[in-house]
């Protein structure tokens, strides 16, 4: 993500902190996931939780990156309806970006 912005602020007037979840950072997420990954749900439910666990602060006060299912759950409930609509866009746009260059090469 390019121009994957540091911060977000909410229609709610929160302010989401962000960074982009590397390769290190997925195998993480991934072990966290644990039984959540199997199935035919798999990768929707880690693009929804790399989505979620992208967030490092909310208001500046920190959040450690998730170590297991129920902590991403915990995070998504912080993020609430109107963080996760705030965020969905930014990830949409990758998404569609990845699928560009895959189709030129």
């Amino acid at each position: 993500m390019s121009d994957f912005p540091q911060e977000i602020v909410l229609a709610d007037n929160r302010r989401l902190t962000l960074r982009e979840i590397d390769p290190a950072d997925m195998l993480d997420l991934i072990e966290a996931a644990g039984s959540a990954i199997n199935g035919a749900s798999a990768a929707a439910w880690l693009g929804y939780a790399e989505m979620i666990c992208s967030v490092t602060a909310i208001d500046g006060v920190p959040v450690q990156m998730p170590q297991s299912k129920d902590e991403i759950r915990d995070l998504a409930r912080r993020v609430g309806k109107v963080g996760i609509a705030a965020l969905t866009p930014l990830f949409e746009r990758d998404a569609d970006e990845g699928l560009r260059d895959v189709a030129k090469n």
